[in-house]
This record gives structure tokens, C-alpha cells and sequence, in this order.
């Protein structure tokens, strides 16, 4: 089953994936996206996937849309479920291991988590760059460099490569969507953190 009506103004119409009247996308792929919704609108789209889910439990992009609902209202747990079982039924869906990530992150600050924790992140992420060979890949990597940074360097712990310098260095030129990068930058607690932003240019 699919998405029929946009969920913001209920128009049935759609062009290339989004409502032809009120321009909002029929399934949500990134929380970038979200940023532009008050919690009207993400409650809106909450109603619409959880209906289809209903419907349809396997309905991949509603369950990745349900997920970053909840990721953007900072529910966790919830999110953390939702991406857990889109990495379940559809595994090479690259961005649900970056979303799971932080969704497992939960707004702390990086050196403060468990050394299991951070071992299961950079699984999750390093995963996210093997399946994922266009352009989002900055994504992964940037947070994969937050976090050899903030947690083994900041602790005094042994880097496995590549490091968070040589991380940060494949990002210089690259075509950067800095909407996603912000709600980074905002998600994700560490030290000195516009050192990160700064091979990006988004000080």
C-alpha cells in the first residue's frame, strides 16, 4: 500500500514524489526535510505513516518516515525501533544506519558513551559508507570522524584507521547538503566542535 494524500493539505495529486499543490514530500527521507515542519506538520506525517503501517507493516518508506518523525522529536527509543526494522527487511538501505546512529547517540555527548556503544556506532556507520557510493556519504563519514575524535582521541584510546583527520580531509570539495550537516552540528555533542564544520565552510 501507498501514500495516496499528501498529508499536510490532503491533495491527491503528486509530482516527482511530492504534492503538486502544497510542494511536501508523500514519504520523508531525510530530517533535514523535517526541519522546515512545526510539530503540527511532523504530527501530520506521524498520522500518515502510522495508518499505512497499520496497513502495511512492511511499507519500508513509512517506516523510515515514521522513524525520522520520532528522531526529530528527539523520541528515541521509538526511533531507534523504527530503524532497526527498516535495516531488518531492507538492509541495503544505507541512510537507516546513519539515522539509527543517532537515533542510538541520543543527543549525548560523544566521550561520555560506552566503549560498546561506540563500537556498535562505527559498525553502523562504516556499513552506511560501504552501501551508500553517492554524494550523502559526507554524512557518514563526518560523524564517523566526531567520533574517533571525541571518543578515542579525547580519551586517549588507539585509532583504527582511517582517523578522524583523514575523515575530515576526504570531505574538503565535496557537495555538502549543510541543512543536514546543521542538524548535526545541533544533534551530536562534542569538543570543539566547529573544528569539524570548518573543512566543510560552515563556521
Amino acid at each position: 500500500m501507498e501514500v495516496r494524500e499528501c498529508s499536510q493539505c490532503g491533495s491527491i495529486e503528486r509530482l516527482n514524489g511530492r504534492c503538486a499543490n502544497c510542494k511536501a514530500e508523500f514519504y520523508v527521507k531525510s530530517l533535514a526535510y523535517l526541519e522546515q515542519f512545526d510539530s503540527n506538520g511532523i504530527e501530520k506525517y506521524l498520522k500518515q505513516y502510522k495508518g499505512l503501517i497499520d496497513q502495511d507493516p512492511d511499507n519500508t518508506n513509512g517506516v523510515l518516515g515514521l522513524g525520522l518523525c520520532y528522531l526529530q522529536m528527539g523520541t528515541y527509543p521509538l526511533a531507534q525501533r523504527q530503524f532497526e526494522q527498516v535495516i531488518e527487511t531492507t538492509p541495503e538501505i544505507a541512510p537507516a544506519y546513519y539515522y539509527y546512529a543517532l537515533a542510538n547517540i541520543k543527543g549525548r555527548r560523544l566521550m561520555t558513551l560506552s566503549l560498546s556503544e561506540v563500537r556498535q556506532l562505527e559498525t553502523y556507520l562504516n556499513t552506511a559508507i560501504q552501501l551508500d557510493s553517492d554524494a550523502s556519504q559526507y554524512r557518514y563519514r563526518l560523524l564517523l570522524a566526531m567520533l574517533k575524535r571525541d571518543y578515542y582521541e579525547t580519551n586517549g584510546m588507539k585509532v583504527s584507521p582511517p582517523s578522524a583527520a583523514e575523515l575530515l580531509n576526504d570531505l574538503a570539495g565535496k557537495t555538502i547538503d549543510y541543512s543536514e550537516i546543521e542538524h548535526l552540528r545541533k544533534s551530536v555533542k562534542v569538543s570543539d566542535q566547529e573544528a569539524y564544520f570548518e573543512v566543510l565552510s560552515i563556521v
